[in-house]
């Protein structure tokens, strides 16, 4: 699921709260990325879910057999066993939880 940032209200105390749909992700790890076109984030699944955060750049992120165009305040959620990859034709920052 991808959740664009204009598409997210902010709440009257300065919030931004992105709906996950009920969605749980237990934090293993907290990774910044900078990915180039040299150097993709190649498709993948595994079993924990993920957050991906776009920074900065715009991207093009696989989740499962589509393409969508990401960039900054952008977050995308990505369920269990969900192919997913990342790339992009100039620079792009993100962060990864899961």
């Amino acid at each position: 699921m991808i959740l664009k940032s204009q598409g997210v209200p902010v709440s009257e105390d300065g919030r931004k709260p992105y709906p996950l749909g009920g969605r749980t992700v237990e934090v293993k790890h907290f990774v910044v990325r900078v990915t180039l076109p040299d150097n993709p984030f190649g498709p993948h699944s595994h079993e924990q879910p993920e957050l991906w955060y776009i920074i900065d750049g715009q991207a093009l992120v696989k989740l499962g057999q589509e393409e969508y165009p990401v960039g900054p305040g952008d977050l995308v959620v990505i369920d269990p066993n969900v192919a997913h990859g990342l790339r992009t034709e100039s620079e792009a920052t993100w962060i990864c939880l899961g």
